[in-house]
Order: C-alpha cells, then structure tokens, then sequence
C-alpha cells in the first residue's frame, strides 16, 4: 500500500513527507508504548512498597509518642518525687533527692525510647529546671533558656499542652510534649525529640533521595540532603491525605511518597528521584537496547528508498555542475519523473543555453570601467592633500621659521613621492602609516605645542597589503574638521591591531579629542547608502568606502562612535591580506 502510495505522487514534498512518516510513527510508538508502561509499573511498584513502609513508622511514632505522654503522665499522677519537686519549703537534702529521682527516672525511660532527645523537670516555685542529657548539635543554654521562657509565659505555654507540637528552637524543629499536675501548675515534665532524630532508623531507605517530615503547611522539619533544593518544601494540598504524586525541584523531577500522622499532624515523606527509580527496570532497559537495532534496520530501509528518489537526482546534478565548471559547456540534464527535479533540470539547460549567448567582451567592458572607476577615486584625493600641504609650508615660511620649513619640505618630499607611485592598487600597512606620520609632522610643524599624535602597529600586520590612501583620509579629516585650537591640545591616535576572536581580519581605529560629530551625522556616515553632496566636508570618507566595498565587498566595515571623554572614534575592520599584487608592467605592486 506504501508502494503504490509513493507511485501516485511525483511530488517531492509529498515522497518526503510519506518516508519521514513511515520511519517516525512507528519509533514514536513504540517509545510511548515502552516509556509508559515501564513508568506506570515502577511508579505502582515503588508506591506501593514505599507506602507500607512510610504508615508503619509513623504508626511506630505514633505508639512511641503514646508511650511517651503515658509515663509521663504517671509521673505527674503517681510520683512522689515529682509532687515534692513542684513544693517550696522543703529542705535541701529533700529537694535534691527528688531532683535526682526524677533524672534517675527520665534517663530509664530515655534508655528505652531511643527517639527522645532529651527528658525534662521543672520546679516553678523554685525556677529549676533538670534535663537528662544534652542534645546533639544543639545549644544546651538554647535550649534550657527556651523551655524556662515558654513555661513561664502562659500565652506561649497553653497550646503546648495536652498535645504533641511542633516546636522551633534556634534552627532545629523539634516534637514538644508537656505535661502538668492541672490543678497546681507547679511542675512540669516534658520531652523533647529532634525531627533530624526521627530519621536515624530510616537511612537505608534513602535510595538517591531523601526521607523528610513536613508541616502541615509543606515546610520540612528535617534536615535535607545534598541532592535536595535549600528551599525545597512540599505542596501542602498533598499532605492531607496519604498519596504518591510527582513534583519538580530546580528541574529535577522527583517522585514523593507521603503519609500524615494523626496524633502529631506531622507528614513523613519519602522523596526519590525519577532517574533512580528507572536503574533498576529490566523490561525498559531490554527495551532500550533493542531500539538501536530497530532504528538501525528502519533507517537502512529508508536510506535506501531516500537514495533512489532524492540523492541520486542530487548526485547527478552535482557531477553535471562540476563539469562545466571544468569547461564542458555542452553538458544537459536528462528529463526526471518527479516534478521538482523536472523543473530544475529544464531550468539549468536553459541557463546554459543563454551562458553560451553571452558575449565574453560585455564582462570584459564591465572590468575595464570597474578599474577605471577605481583609478578615478584614487587621483580624486591628491589635489585635495596638494593644497593642504602647500598652505601649511607658506604660513611657516611666512613666520620665518626656516628650519621648520626645511624640515617640513623633507617630510612632503616623502609625501609626495608616496603620492606620485600611488599607480598601484594596493600598499603595505606599514607604508600607508608612514605617508600618514609624513603628513601628521608637516600638521605639527604648524600647530606646535598645541598638537600630538600617536601612530601604533602589531608587527605581524606591517606587511598586510590594504589599498592606498585608505586610511589617510580620515587622518586628513580629523585635522581639518576635528581639531580646535582651544582648550588642551588636540591629540590624533592611529592604531592597528588583529581583530579579537577572529585572526583573518584586522582592525584599524583613528581617535582623537576634538569636536566629534553628532549622533545623526555618525549615523548617516556609517549608512550603506550614503553619497555625499557637492559642498559635503566629508567627501573623502564617502571614497575611502566606495573603494574598500569594491575590494573587499561586505567583509569590510566601518564604524563611527564617539571617543571617550570627547572626540570622535572610526574604526576600519579589514581582512589581512598578504598576497603582493602586480602593476600594469607586471612588476612586484611594493614600494621603491
């Protein structure tokens, strides 16, 4: 039925669409089918078995605590000791024995209940208090201070008694039990057991998880595990009755076994994680070792099919591709059966036909204009520094200052011959930078003091090759429109380094601290689309990118923001190129 499936459509969607469907549904299927019952069994199982366990130790701590409160409560009924111990005007040697009595006693029935942290005494008339033992990882004096103060504050005292309750004392949540001789109030005994206590006898349950006693208000009482959240705490809508459910911790899918003690209003709650509990599943993991195999046989079915109707059309494209461009221009595409390769295949015989059309002098004229238009933006810049330099040496000769001028001449000597073999495409870094110094010395001659400039190169960019006059008129332009006279002195910084995280590329950054430019100006400079007007100052940043989108095309970019704390900052991004080009005679495009 597939077959004649696939032999109805030509289209390729359709083809495409029925093969991805014959090899997903069924993995998916048997995935869903083999997830879940492998979950439903080992969830049922798990809450089954972690259920009688969690009722029968609070059934244990249940019959404990009723023990507890029973001996208790005989004390206060029955025990001499405990009558004279809440008496004033007895004797010394009558009140300790007494005292010691009742330790005697409570520290027997601490030896039997093994959860009891610590049995307590206290005399009211006489303000005694007498505990069995000190609490582990606890603040004795904490302790004592805090029974002492709750006994004596009868608002904190009256909804401790005739109860088990859940206590806080420093950082550690205790069950508090307290009994009292109901018509004098003047002793009392109690017992106090730590939640962290209570989990001691459950420690090999713990199987990656952890075993927790909860408030009714969700917030655990018991130390967590490491594996557990600080924050962690139990939704207090499940706590009210004794179910299993699944909760999340930070990501981390748990499974929580619960069940609430009737005397204490406690929950236990054993928490594990969904991973743990799958280690141990056979049948899933028999499962999950044959769905390789399965996998294996479905794709090597559909590669098969897939090869025929998609790749092999594919592959005979390719080889046709790589034939003409060897130079086999006669080179066709046979007819296909199924509807998208037809239409490409027509599609790249008719392109053929119309390549063998063209006329190899159109691409010709085409380069021709492209180099002239080249040689046009180059010689566009020299009247401009002509004009400049030759203002610069008649005001110093005007001034007299003649071994200024001499100097001056030597550097526009160099200027000038730079610019007189700028016939070549393309220069070294390092000689684009020293026709900039050339030109920055002639600029301080003139302004003197009130002028500076820093040049700076990695070594290992020296010798890129970039187009000449590609950086200079930026130099050229933040001393005509940049510079003020006013102020501190105006300071031009030329850097090029290799571009951070990409060692193909090199950055090249003009700054200075002038007047800057706004933000709407910088934003139109840096626009693809920008064309200067004819009284537009700024024409020679408009060659500058007209010539490096002929080089270089997208891979070059310029940026303009503003230099901190003032001024204006450009950087040039460029690919490093190292390869030396040949003038018109074919001799080497370096510098004499």
């Amino acid at each position: 039925m597939f077959g004649k499936s696939m032999k109805k459509t030509k289209k390729l969607s359709s083809r495409f669409i029925l093969l991805f469907s014959a090899v997903t549904l069924p993995l998916l299927l048997i995935l869903f089918a083999a997830g879940h019952y492998a979950q439903d069994v080992v969830l049922t199982q798990v809450a089954s078995s972690y259920q009688n366990m969690v009722n029968s130790n609070l059934n244990m701590i249940d019959r404990s605590l009723d023990d507890i409160t029973t001996n208790m409560v005989y004390n206060v009924d029955h025990d001499e000791n405990f009558q004279k111990f809440g008496q004033t005007g007895l004797s010394d040697s009558e009140y300790y024995f007494a005292q010691m009595e009742l330790i005697q006693r409570n520290s027997a029935y601490r030896s039997y209940y093994h959860t009891v942290d610590t049995f307590y005494v206290y005399s009211k008339p006489n303000n005694v208090l007498a505990t069995t033992n000190v609490i582990s990882d606890t603040d004795h004096d904490q302790v004592s201070s805090w029974i002492t103060q709750t006994l004596n504050n009868a608002e904190r005292l009256q909804p401790l008694l005739y109860q088990w309750k859940v206590v806080k004392i420093g950082e550690d949540y205790y069950l508090h039990r307290v009994v009292s001789d109901d018509t004098t109030n003047n002793a009392y005994i109690g017992a106090l057991i730590s939640m962290n206590t209570l989990k001691l006898p459950l420690q090999e349950v713990r199987t990656g998880g952890d075993v927790l006693f909860a408030g009714e208000d969700g917030r655990i009482l018991s130390k967590l595990s490491d594996s557990l959240s600080k924050d962690f705490r139990l939704p207090a809508d499940k706590l009210a009755r004794n179910t299993s459910f699944s909760y999340s911790d930070g990501g981390r899918k748990l499974f929580i076994i619960t069940s609430k003690s009737p005397l204490s209003g406690i929950s236990m709650a054993v928490v594990l994680p969904y991973s743990d509990l799958l280690k141990g599943l056979k049948q899933f993991q028999t499962v999950i070792n044959l769905l390789p195999l399965f996998v294996l046989i479905i794709l090597l079915i559909y590669l098969f099919v897939f090869r025929r109707i998609i790749l092999a059309p594919i592959l005979q494209l390719l080889g046709t591709i790589r034939r003409v461009k060897d130079g086999d221009m006669e080179m066709k595409l046979p007819d296909s059966p199924i509807t998208e390769f037809s239409i490409i295949n027509h599609t790249f015989n008719n392109m053929m036909d119309e390549i063998k059309d063209l006329k190899i002098d159109v691409y010709e004229e085409r380069l021709s204009a492209q180099k002239a238009e080249l040689k046009h933006l180059q010689t566009q810049i020299n009247p401009h520094f002509f004009l400049n330099t030759m203002n610069i040496i008649f005001q110093l000769a005007d001034l007299k200052r003649y071994e200024l001028v001499k100097k001056t001449v030597r550097h526009m000597v160099g200027y000038f011959r730079f610019m007189l073999g700028t016939s070549r495409d393309t220069i070294t870094l390092s000689q684009e930078l020293e026709h900039i110094r050339n030109y920055l010395e002639i600029q301080k001659m003139r302004y003197q003091d009130t002028f500076d400039f820093e040049i700076g190169c990695a070594e290992e960019l020296l010798e890129a090759r970039i187009p000449s006059l590609l950086v200079q008129p930026f130099a050229e332009n933040a001393m005509i429109h940049g510079m003020s006279v006013k102020g501190e002195p105006f300071l031009l910084q030329i850097t090029a380094s290799q571009e951070p995280g990409d060692a193909g590329l090199m950055r090249i950054e003009v700054k200075d601290n002038g007047k800057g430019l706004s933000e709407e100006r910088m934003e139109e400079l840096a626009a693809d689309d920008y064309k200067p007007s004819s009284d537009d100052n700024h024409i020679g940043i408009w060659n500058v990118k007209k010539r490096a989108a002929m080089r270089y095309g997208s891979r070059a970019r310029i940026s303009f923001r503003p230099n901190e704390p003032k001024g204006l900052a450009i950087r040039l991004t460029l690919p490093i190129d190292h390869i030396k080009e040949r003038d018109e005679h074919g001799a080497d495009a370096g510098r004499g």
